[in-house]
């Protein structure tokens, strides 16, 4: 699965779908990344999220942060082989 992130609400919803993807409760994530969890749930609630918190997040649960052009046609095929 992949997410289009466009504002706040995009990044709500794909690091909370990201990490229910994983099967990971916010507890175990917020463990893996060293933060409480009630930094986490900020972060989920798309609160003042500072930017390397997210892109760790992200690295943690498997996913690559891409800046792409609007204009740009992007296509996406998913491997199913575990990230390295």
């Amino acid at each position: 699965m992949w997410y289009r992130i466009r504002g706040s609400k995009g990044i709500k919803m794909a690091l909370s779908g990201a990490r229910r993807q994983r099967g990971m409760t916010q507890a175990e994530l917020a463990e893996l990344m060293h933060i409480d969890r009630t930094t986490l749930l900020n972060m989920e609630s798309g609160k003042n999220i500072a930017v390397t918190r997210l892109i760790e997040a992200f690295s943690l649960l498997g996913f690559d942060l891409l800046a792409v052009p609007r204009t740009a046609e992007i296509n996406v095929t998913e491997n199913n082989e575990p990230a390295s």
